[in-house]
């Protein structure tokens, strides 16, 4: 039997941490073997986000008040409950169902999805996962966090079961942390502080340790999922030198998102993380991962029944997936652990597309094509898949490649598809059956001549980018479509998590101008509606549409700010079938800019 000091420094010498590593050299030990560890993520595209927790027990409202907000994880910040009255009321709520977890898997895999990612450690601080931490284990706020049910550990039955069904799993852990007398005071909820002073270095390796736990006791992780820095909080606050060297030294294939440090586009760890929006062009020279949900709250709300349908799934997942990103759709289960069942039918109607057309999203790569009006492509060695979304009336679809094509074939039905050479615009002309295979996307694949010898691949010869007609005719000319003529105008991104927008801006220079390239177009009139925004006090400015030898003048009115946005009725203008460009010029500049431009929309005049 040992004397309490000397069990004292024995525990200290086990638990002191090493002289923390270089930042710097941590980014870039991760960078230089990514290739090797995202490989089968690369692969899998679609993966379900789970958040569950305390929270889910509220389910959006506290005290019989109905918290409209999104999102319901949040609802001890919406309704200002102190951490020990949330703890006392929702720890007795929180009842997993037993084999919870083999529901949520077979869920996955019957979805289609290829990994998962729990939450271990949400905003407010409670553990899904058995900490040994002092804090975790006994504590005078809420008297601990883990709150796995006696003898259970729902962190190891979601890994495992996880694992079962032949899915990656991994942990979402929160930095923040609302109930922690360490932690830093970011986004804490709106009830009294304690006015404790911080001691910040604690709570850094109070994470650690919750980290090191993670890697060390849950068999082998895809990811470790964190959430979240700001321009105030980021990298060295949260010791993310010292964790991303643990997670390499324990688990050396793990991978790790880019949320240790601030911007959800940021280059640093293995993938950058978009939450509800997709980027246009998608995030060039980096893996990315869209994290959204089925209706708008991530954590389980009783209230928000705006769930998505499987046709809005399967096109947001055809999105992404053409744009080089993967998918992370979120489920957010009730106390109990059980899906709603408007959910889970979608998630079902997903994994019946998935299974016929599942090969144009496994191990694809971004499409070729800058944007084409009827649906979305990707590409596997010398196959290209076509993703249509809008089924064209009379049955011909347009594909803007000069490459040689062997055939073209349906996924999930024998009708055959005709293929001729385009005479007009070039490239190749599809006849298609009179109605679509599955009205939410019908996938044609392309076969290609492979002409490179020795390859899996094809010398795919893209047409110049154009904007083409919708099925109704309209075209709809986007910031991210059009050719900017000068070194100030630039595309600038908007909002951030679920309410991103785009707009041409920094019009300095009166001599710029932008224009957009056209093809397929009806000949005849055009009703043109600009949705512009423009400061009161640079109101003023002049400014014309051109298409051939025909124009629009127009005079740029206040809208009240540069991001107040205005739809505004131009006039009409003529265009032939053989115009190739849509030009917009400013004449005259009275403020600090021209304008900015969200979109120009050509409506034909029938």
């Amino acid at each position: 039997m040992i004397s309490a000091l000397a069990a004292v420094a024995i525990a200290a010498s086990t638990f002191a941490w090493a002289e923390p590593p270089s930042e710097s050299q941590q980014i870039a030990q991760w960078k230089a073997d990514r290739d090797a560890r995202m490989e089968w993520w690369r692969e899998a595209r679609f993966g379900m986000f789970i958040h569950w927790g305390l929270y889910s027990g509220a389910g959006g409202k506290w005290d019989g008040k109905i918290f409209p907000q999104h999102y319901a994880e949040w609802i001890q910040n919406w309704a200002s409950v102190p951490c020990a009255e949330y703890a006392k009321a929702m720890k007795p709520a929180f009842q997993p169902d037993p084999g919870f977890a083999e529901q949520w898997a077979a869920l996955a895999k019957d979805s289609g999805m290829r990994y998962a990612v729990m939450t271990s450690k949400h905003h407010d601080g409670f553990t899904l996962f058995n900490s040994k931490e002092p804090y975790s284990r006994a504590n005078s706020i809420a008297g601990g966090t883990n709150i796995s049910p006696e003898g259970r550990d729902v962190a190891r039955e979601f890994a495992d079961a996880m694992r079962a069904q032949g899915l990656h799993a991994g942990f979402y852990y929160s930095l923040l942390d609302w109930q922690n007398p360490d932690a830093y005071e970011m986004a804490l909820p709106g009830y009294p502080k304690d006015g404790h002073a911080r001691d910040h270095s604690k709570y850094i390796a109070y994470v650690r340790g919750h980290v090191n736990e993670l890697l060390s006791n849950y068999g082998p992780l895809s990811t470790i999922w964190f959430d979240y820095s700001d321009a105030q909080r980021q990298g060295a606050a949260w010791g993310a030198a010292q964790l991303m060297a643990d997670m390499r030294a324990k688990q050396p294939q793990i991978l790790v998102n880019n949320r240790l440090f601030e911007g959800l586009e940021n280059k640093n760890g293995d993938y950058g993380t978009p939450e509800k929006y997709v980027p246009p062009t998608g995030l060039p020279g980096m893996d990315w991962e869209v994290n959204h949900t089925l209706n708008e709250s991530y954590g389980y709300s009783a209230h928000d029944v705006g769930w998505k349908d499987t046709t809005a799934i399967v096109r947001l997942l055809c999105d992404i997936v053409s744009k080089g990103g993967n998918l992370l759709l979120n489920i957010g289960p009730d106390a109990h652990g059980r899906v709603p069942e408007a959910a889970q039918k979608t998630l079902r109607g997903v994994g019946a597309w998935m299974r016929v057309n599942g090969e144009a999203i496994y191990a694809t790569t971004a499409s070729p094509f800058t944007r084409i009006s009827w649906g979305r492509a990707t590409r596997k060695r010398d196959a290209l898949y076509l993703m249509i979304f809008d089924w064209p009336a009379d049955g011909t679809l347009r594909v803007p490649i000069a490459s040689e094509v062997l055939s073209a074939q349906l996924l999930g039905d024998d009708a055959s598809v005709g293929l001729v050479k385009d005479a007009v615009g070039g490239g190749w002309v599809l006849a298609l059956p009179t109605k679509p295979v599955d009205p939410a996307c019908t996938v044609v694949k392309l076969k290609l001549k492979n002409t490179l010898a020795g390859t899996l691949g094809s010398d795919l010869k893209v047409l110049p980018f154009a904007v083409y007609p919708a099925p109704d005719g309209a075209l709809s000319l986007l910031p991210h479509d059009a050719v900017l003529h000068g070194p100030s105008l630039k595309v600038e991104q908007v909002g951030v998590i679920g309410d991103v927008k785009y707009n041409i801006g920094y019009w300095l220079d009166p001599a710029e101008f932008v224009s957009w390239p056209i093809s397929g177009q009806r000949a005849g009139k055009y009703r043109v509606v600009a949705e512009l925004g423009c400061k009161n006090e640079s109101a003023g400015s002049m400014a014309v549409l051109e298409c051939g030898e025909s124009r629009i003048g127009f005079k740029v009115e206040g809208t009240g700010g540069w991001q107040d946005y205005r739809a505004v009725e131009l006039g009409i203008i003529d265009v032939s079938a053989e115009n190739r460009s849509i030009v917009l010029r400013a004449t005259s500049k009275v403020g600090e800019a021209v304008m900015n431009l969200r979109s120009l929309r050509m409506i034909p005049v029938h």
